[in-house]
């Protein structure tokens, strides 16, 4: 007797295979909804890293904002006055913004609204500028910082023209000094004995005569040897001579810090990147993929004695006017972007916002 053959027949056969090509397409479609998924997860992660650096450099400067100045701002040339307009975001080789201070004046914070490239929409840009903290103590525990504080003696250490500035013999530290020391591009705070304040940008130095050069062609253009007002010079006594007399100064480095957001061209196309850029020396990088950057300001009106939150460009009373004297906060919006598209060719965004209140433009917590 034949035996009968046991197999699958052709329908149940096209059933299996259907079955397993429906689970091989469930598993393709986990595994590539989890390969998204991390990667999503990795760029938010990085995403949020970068915003994160951002932040807390601004932070630091901004809590900065003030330490050492005097109070009010400090004069500089202008077109108003006589002289030239001063610039912003420049070093000894270009200009990384389309940007000048008009109104002769340096003050702790100043907005530069809307004057950065153009991404999702204008970016801002920021100054925020204070004195370098010093401490004559290298073991001070409360000291943020060693810089160079300088007291040149005897009076008259300036030249007549405004140009040199000689420094004593005795010079601690010394103006090559590895980790104060100066760096062409500085800018230096000179305040005389009898109240004078002037700033100056260092276009070179040497150290074994300690001499200190403010040359005319500056990238901020401050240092206008022949400026009415507002330069080096100012500081000799008054009445003027001829040749001009200078009291006693001291010398300190400020820090003239310029935030801004610096457009790149990769192999993935146009990025962003955040830099920050101290005096006029070059620009440094502080955060990647960074597409835009807003400034708000709460500024006190000193008319109303009220509190205007959410200022562009810090502008109060009627007609509106800039009033950069009258922060008392500082609102900040970063937006990063992921380093490169998704699959869909689309970008992920992420965004934050916060406010810091800089502890040395007496914030009050005080609104309408």
């Amino acid at each position: 007797m034949r035996r009968r053959q046991m197999g699958f027949t052709i329908v149940e056969l096209l059933v299996a295979i259907a079955v397993t090509l429906i689970m091989m397409t469930a598993a393709m479609m986990i595994y590539q909804r989890s390969v998204q998924v991390a990667g999503l997860v990795s760029s938010r992660g990085e995403m949020q890293a970068e915003i994160r650096a951002a932040v807390d450099q601004i932070s630091r400067d901004l809590n900065q904002a003030g330490y050492g100045l005097p109070p009010g701002a400090i004069s500089i040339p202008s077109a108003s006055t006589g002289g030239l307009d001063t610039l912003i975001g420049c070093d000894a080789t270009k200009c990384y913004l389309n940007a000048k201070l008009t109104d002769g004046e340096v003050y702790k914070v100043t907005p530069l609204d809307g004057i950065g490239p153009t991404t999702t929409e204008a970016t801002d840009a920021i100054v925020i500028t204070y004195r370098e903290p010093f401490s004559t103590d290298a073991n001070d525990p409360n000291a943020s910082g060693t810089a160079p504080y300088w007291i040149p003696f005897p009076p008259d250490s300036i030249s007549a023209d405004g140009s040199v500035l000689t420094m004593p013999k005795t010079l601690t530290p010394k103006l090559d000094d590895p980790a104060v020391g100066l760096v062409i591009g500085d800018v230096l705070l000179l305040q005389s004995q009898t109240g004078g304040t002037a700033l100056g940008v260092v276009t070179n130095f040497d150290p074994s005569a300690n001499t200190i050069t403010f040359g005319a062609k500056d990238p901020l253009n401050i240092n206008q040897l022949n400026a009415p007002v507002g330069n080096v010079i100012s500081l000799a006594n008054q009445p003027l001579t001829n040749p001009p007399t200078f009291p006693s100064i001291t010398v300190q480095r400020m820090m003239m810090v310029t935030y801004f957001i610096q457009q790149q061209t990769t192999p993935n196309g146009t990025d962003y990147v955040l830099m920050r850029q101290v005096d006029a020396r070059t620009p440094t990088p502080v955060a990647e993929h960074i597409e835009d950057l807003q400034f708000t300001y709460d500024v006190i009106d000193d008319a109303s004695n009220t509190v205007t939150v959410n200022l562009p460009n810090a502008a109060t009373g009627t007609p509106p006017t800039p009033k950069p004297n009258q922060i008392r906060k500082v609102n900040i919006t970063i937006t990063a972007r992921s380093s490169r598209p998704n699959a869909q060719g689309v970008y992920d965004r992420l965004t934050l916002t916060t406010s810091i209140g800089p502890r040395n433009l007496s914030f009050r917590e005080k609104y309408n």
